[in-house]
């Protein structure tokens, strides 16, 4: 039987009119390769399945005259199928479960094609695939066994050597046992009307233009915004009247700049709820809140947002938000394009703020400098250039001086951080609405403040915002008495100077707080103080040794806690014995009794107005 098919099927015999044709392998290939380069991957891939399962269809229907057993038709398909010379040699292997002598329950195929002709034509003409290419062969054995079974079989080609894989291998099971497996692979059995193509390519295309449109009239808007003076409340509200998405505008800390669309409680709410969602997830990094460098979708219980970092020279100042509270009200991909162009508009609105503010800053800064050089020539054109700078300065006024330093380092002021100390201390003074000169002068950061109630506590609220801006860094500072005479403003700055040294243990030291020895140093008795240490400390005055230094620092702890020992060793990490040992030293080189108390306090008051001066430091 199986040489009487074989005869039947001589190349190029004619079956009722359907002629078949022979052609090679290399001819079929470069017909091959046009379909890819001419429809591209997908569709040459459809038409290539299609044209392989209607060979198969074909071949079946012909095998069907002489025979209706299913088990000898699938027997006769690799035979069949090797006649169209598409491979060298095909081994398989199959399960056929019955529900009755003509229905098939399920089927499980398994086999390799050996020198599958496709795969190597692909090879030769596109190189290496990143899926199976055999799709003529795959289309003949799902239109083969589809037609004989009278079932959809749909055969997928799970390895290929066009892929680098050593076999191509292939499985056959029906279509309802692939489950979603095969959704996509369905799609290239349906022929699809170029037409309709052309009809849906154009409607995207004609949408993607309308979209594209759209973006550039609100990128345009924004910018026209922000070139007509717009601030970012306006740049909000223009936002979301545009695109109906509530906005919000935040700084790294996602504390508000400005919103818009939502009603102050929920928007609260709404950040609370993401603030503990981010910290709850970046509990590793010591509960801090993550920095977003690229736009990121983040979903929480009851929110959706899509986040947008604002770049102001190349740093991440802020955030634009897009809200997504509704169920219904899911971001979209196309969002991502307007946030964006939102954040950019943010970005040139706070660029220009920030180049603004720092050229006024620096205005303030070299003006503070000046006063303190005396390079104005009185008074009254000192206040009349105030004036102009939104200063009066007929008023009482503070100086401030502030030191910094690495923590964990003993060199001060890293002079690199100035700038940014400076611009976040102006900032941070002008969102609470007060009006300061900040500059640098000898090596400090030095602030002329207006009389307030409580200069304290203002710079106990300076202080804190630098410290959790800048946490890698120690800060201490000095205030001057109340200035009621900007002439005497070098006096005042003198006094900040004085109280800052003298800040060993106090982060604010108010010169006010010195009592005798801020009088004793504003007397300008400098020569006469030094007089007096060197009679007085004897051999522990040679401040430049460093055994002396040592000395010194032990003697000033020791009186500073009043001759307590514990507190003493627990203050130098020192042992019993060798505090003892330096505490007799000491009182031999210098000759006092460190008991007696009136000798105590005339060495403590000596040692502070060294300090003072900045002759010694502790």
């Amino acid at each position: 039987m199986l040489a009487g098919l074989a005869e039947s099927y001589k190349p190029g015999k004619s079956m009722d009119g359907n002629k078949k044709i022979i052609s090679t392998a290399a001819a079929f290939g470069l017909l091959r390769k046009g379909l890819i380069e001419n429809l591209g991957t997908k569709r040459a891939k459809g038409f290539l399945l299609r044209y392989g399962w209607n060979l198969g269809i074909s071949d079946a229907e012909e095998a069907m005259k002489t025979s209706s057993s299913i088990n000898e038709l699938l027997n006769q398909a690799s035979i069949l199928h090797l006649s169209t010379g598409h491979f060298r040699d095909i081994q398989s292997e199959r399960i056929i479960e019955m529900s009755d002598s003509e229905t098939i329950k399920s089927i499980l195929g398994k086999g390799k094609w050996i020198d599958s002709f496709e795969a190597m034509e692909h090879i030769k003409h596109h190189g290496q695939s990143e899926a199976p290419v055999c799709h003529t062969l795959t289309g003949y054995a799902s239109g083969y066994m589809s037609t004989v079974c009278k079932k959809s079989v749909i055969v997928k080609e799970i390895s290929c050597i066009a892929m680098g894989d050593a076999e191509c291998c292939f499985e056959a099971r029906l279509q309802e046992d692939w489950g979603l497996e095969i959704q996509e692979e369905l799609k290239f059995y349906h022929e699809s009307n170029i037409i309709d193509e052309l009809e849906y390519t154009y409607e995207q295309l004609l949408e993607q233009r309308n979209f594209i449109e759209t973006v550039s009239k609100f990128h345009k808007k924004l910018t026209e915004s922000v070139s007509n003076g717009s601030n970012l409340q306006d740049i909000a509200d223009s936002t979301f009247k545009l695109l109906r998405i509530p906005i919000s505008i935040e700084d790294l800390s996602f504390q508000k700049i400005v919103y818009s669309g939502l009603k102050e409680e929920q928007y609260s709410s709404l950040n609370n709820n993401l603030k503990e969602n981010l910290i709850r997830k970046n509990r590793n990094n010591h509960n801090l809140l993550p920095l977003f460098n690229e736009t990121t979708r983040i979903v929480t219980g009851n929110q959706e947002r899509l986040i947008t970092p604002i770049i102001v020279q190349k740093k991440v100042i802020g955030y634009c938000t897009f809200l997504y509270i509704n169920e219904s009200g899911k971001s979209a991909e196309t969002d991502i394009m307007f946030i964006e162009r939102v954040a950019n508009a943010a970005s040139l609105y706070l660029l220009n703020e920030k180049t603004s503010f720092e050229a006024l800053e620096k205005m303030k800064g070299y003006f503070l400098e000046q006063i303190l050089k005396g390079q104005y020539s009185s008074k009254e054109e000192i206040v009349k250039r105030g004036r102009h700078m939104g200063f009066d300065l007929e008023n009482p006024f503070y100086i401030a001086a502030m030191d910094y330093k690495e923590k964990g380092k003993t060199t001060q002021n890293c002079f690199d951080h100035y700038d940014q100390i400076l611009e976040t201390i102006a900032k941070y003074l002008d969102i609470q609405g007060y009006k300061a000169l900040i500059g640098q002068y000898e090596g400090q950061i030095i602030m002329l403040i207006p009389e307030t109630a409580n200069i304290i506590a203002i710079m106990e609220k300076i202080l804190k915002h630098i410290e959790t801006t800048y946490s890698t860094y120690q800060y201490k500072v000095g205030i001057s008495d109340k200035s009621e005479d900007i002439e005497s403003i070098l006096d005042y700055f003198e006094e900040s100077l004085i109280a800052l040294r003298m800040s060993t243990d106090k982060k604010i030291n108010g010169f006010k707080d010195l009592g005798i020895v801020g009088v004793l140093i504003n007397s300008k008795n400098v020569s006469g103080i030094k007089k007096i240490a060197k009679q007085e400390l004897g051999p522990l005055y040679k401040l430049n040794d460093a055994k002396q230094k040592e000395l010194l620092k032990t003697l000033y702890v020791f009186l500073s806690n009043g001759g307590k020992l514990q507190q003493t060793m627990d203050d130098l990490s020192l042992s019993m014995s060798g505090l003892m040992y330096r505490i007799n030293k000491i009182e031999t080189l210098i000759n006092r009794d460190l008991r007696d108390s009136t000798q105590s306090y005339q060495l403590l008051l000596i040692l502070d107005s060294l300090m003072a001066l900045g002759e010694l430091k502790i």
